[in-house]
């Protein structure tokens, strides 16, 4: 552990800098990181940010943005989640929680319980998804086109919904959509009127992330949803020349059934931890 060394800062524009290489160098995995980091860089949003380092190389990365949501880890091996943990105790900063690949999440976890006398309780599980060969479902009518300004408190409407049922961290869906459509991010599926959305990211070094996919109860079980993931992830190899990359929560088999079927293969699990601390803790 003697050459492990973990540096803080609060400058998301170093970390693009300095974690370049690093981050380019899995663009599948640490592609959340990467992309939150990158838009962090150009906004006012706070955050915090540590770069682990062992023997002066880049081993592991965490990010708590915005403040007070789970720290999202890359993976990195467990004597550096251990590292890790002791110095972001260290500096008497408390996280809400961590999200991360599950072997590192659950390190990371176990050693933070130890420092801080607290319990490290499992809030949700994941798996990441990347495509392989598209299969584009056939039968369902309809379209794939951007969302329209007109549309905009319906996505809101839908996004916040989104949150409440995947039991999300809560954030501003009106600005998540503002900024999704300002940058002709936000897609839905349109069969007679709009059906169901979802977001794609910016694609970094090949990736880009499907997220947000949701459809109203009213218009469920037509596979409207497939439908969107399916055309804009053909959309996204076309025209930007980018693989999609996807989480499904594993609570929810139907959802995972359809991107599999889809042609998205699994990549790895994930685990949100939600830290319990006692009452009267700093």
């Amino acid at each position: 552990m003697g050459s492990l060394h973990v540096r803080a800062t609060t400058d998301a524009a170093a970390v693009v800098e300095q974690a370049g290489s690093y981050l380019a160098g899995d663009p599948v995995g640490l592609n959340l990181i990467w992309s939150i980091v990158k838009q962090r860089a150009g906004s006012t949003t706070p955050g915090r940010y540590w770069l682990v380092e062992d023997a002066g190389d880049l081993a592991g990365l965490a990010i708590e943005s915005p403040p007070r949501h789970a720290a999202a880890l890359s993976p990195m091996r467990r004597e550096h989640a251990a590292g890790l943990a002791a110095a972001i105790s260290g500096e008497g900063h408390r996280l809400s929680g961590v999200s991360g690949e599950a072997p590192t999440a659950s390190a990371f976890a176990g050693f933070w319980s130890e420092h801080e006398t607290v319990a490290a309780v499992v809030e949700d599980a994941q798996r990441l998804y990347a495509l392989g060969r598209l299969f584009v479902p056939e039968g369902v009518p309809g379209r794939l086109r951007r969302a329209e300004v007109s549309e905009r408190d319906l996505m809101v409407q839908w996004w916040s919904a989104f949150q409440a049922e995947t039991g999300s961290p809560e954030s501003d869906a009106a600005s998540a959509v503002d900024a999704s459509m300002a940058g002709g991010r936000l897609f839905v599926w349109d069969d007679g009127g709009t059906r169901c959305m979802a977001r794609a990211t910016e694609q970094l070094g090949g990736i880009s992330r499907i997220g947000a996919v949701f459809t109203p109860p009213n218009w469920r079980r037509r596979g409207y949803a497939g439908a969107l993931v399916a055309a804009l992830s053909d959309w996204l190899r076309d025209q930007e020349g980018a693989n999609s990359v996807l989480y499904a929560q594993l609570a929810n088999p139907g959802s995972n059934a359809i991107y599999r079927r889809l042609g998205f293969e699994a990549v790895s699990e994930v685990l949100v931890y939600r830290f319990e601390y006692p009452v009267g803790a700093r």
